[in-house]
């Protein structure tokens, strides 16, 4: 109902904004079939490509971003959550780097990295580190410690309550860190392409935004929502799967 509604009002805005300024729904649905395998007024640009080649070269780099922020920022902020001195040293530079813009930080990139995917995967990356970070950080300072010190107790070894504790403790919500960080990253992806990528979604819309073609960009725009949309749902259904044992318990009457 949610997605008619949004239909519908933006089909009644094109009754009073100029088409040039907003095209029609049906417009922009046609110009993504058109332009879905090859998009001929990209190769004037030499950009020999699609929506779909391009959704999918923008999709990997999201992909490979968020495991990279999560691969380092989840066990940090597991760590530092019982290291306290680490925690005084890393939390200063985490914090100072997840305030800077990634308009900022991208110029820095692309001349360290170049142009190459690899700059606009650092710069994601950067983001979902500090987002996993202070998931894994808070939901391991959540966990009562009741439960360790009963663990130690009973002959636990620290391996032992990192498995058994701290891990189902903090998998869920370390699991809706990664669900929001993905949300997030497909939009800076696309600001990083458009910074100066070669390819992708981001790089698409740099390039017909310069030739003025309002159509075009809101179709690629509309490919990248679908894609970032699905995504989200998949995500949403795989935390439920794997975490499984958070779920609320249902009473018998209902």
């Amino acid at each position: 109902m949610g997605i008619l509604l949004l239909l519908a009002l933006w089909q009644a805005l094109t009754s009073v904004v100029a088409r040039s300024s907003l095209p029609t729904p049906l417009s922009v649905a046609i110009r993504i079939r058109q332009d879905f395998i090859h998009a001929d007024q990209l190769s004037f640009y030499g950009l020999n490509t699609g929506l779909l080649d391009s959704m999918a070269y923008t999709a990997t780099n999201v992909a490979a971003a968020v495991l990279m922020g999560a691969v380092v920022g989840a066990p940090l902020g597991l760590v530092t959550a019982r290291f306290r001195l680490l925690r005084a040293l890393v939390d200063p530079v985490l914090m100072t780097a997840g305030t800077i813009p990634i308009i900022v930080l991208a110029p820095f990139f692309l001349i360290w990295f170049g142009v190459d995917r690899i700059s606009a995967m650092l710069l994601v990356a950067i983001f979902v580190t500090v987002i996993l970070y202070v998931f894994a950080q808070r939901a391991a300072d959540n966990i009562d410690p009741v439960y360790e010190e009963s663990a130690y107790t009973l002959g636990a070894s620290r391996a032992r309550v990192v498995r058994d504790v701290l891990l189902p403790g903090t998998v869920p919500q370390i699991l809706g860190g990664i669900r929001i960080a993905l949300a997030g990253a497909w939009g800076l992806e696309a600001i990083a392409e458009l910074m100066g990528a070669q390819y992708g979604i981001g790089k698409i819309v740099q390039l017909l935004a310069g030739a003025t073609d309002v159509e075009g960009i809101f179709a690629a725009l509309l490919v990248l929502g679908v894609v970032a949309v699905a995504c989200d749902g998949l995500a949403a259904w795989v935390v439920a799967r794997l975490a499984v044992w958070n779920q609320p318990a249902r009473t018998g009457a209902e």
